[in-house]
């Protein structure tokens, strides 16, 4: 899914959005290289309400993409599990005079630029009374999956 063209009602395909492919580039940029280093700031030089970010990192095409990318980004799986379960063993060994920087680089492969739920709280007050019933409906639809689920 594209975004609309607010001048012409249509969808903008995510290949040709240029706003989207932005921020999918930057969301597979490793943290500390990001410029600027989070999505809120990112979102008015795309154009965008921050909010608009979030769904768009719910929308399945996109993070059918994210995943793409990012598999491209680090390489095989396979390369990747290898270097981290080196990282993992020497951050694990605690007679290993690498082991903090071990440790460090373990955590920031581990939360990397691998696509991650976000919870974002948003000031209801904010949103139109549109917005505000797609949130209280895609709320309550995760939450029965939740439950079905358990």
């Amino acid at each position: 899914m594209g975004h609309t063209c607010p001048s012409m009602g249509e969808r903008i395909p995510l290949a040709t959005d240029h706003r989207k492919q932005r921020f999918l580039d930057w969301l597979c940029t490793i943290k500390e290289d990001r410029d600027p280093p989070n999505q809120y700031e990112l979102a008015p030089m795309l154009g965008v309400h921050p909010q608009a970010l979030v769904k768009w990192k719910q929308d399945p095409e996109f993070l059918e993409e994210w995943q793409r990318r990012y598999r491209k980004t680090v390489g095989s799986p396979e390369r990747m599990q290898r270097v981290l379960d080196q990282l993992y063993e020497t951050a694990t060994d605690r007679t290993d005079p690498r082991q903090v920087a071990a440790a460090k680089e373990y955590r920031l492969a581990v939360e990397g630029v691998a696509p991650t739920r976000v919870d974002v709280s948003v000031n209801a007050r904010e949103l139109s009374d549109v917005e505000l019933a797609e949130l209280i409906a895609e709320t309550a639809a995760r939450e029965a999956v939740a439950r079905d689920d358990v």
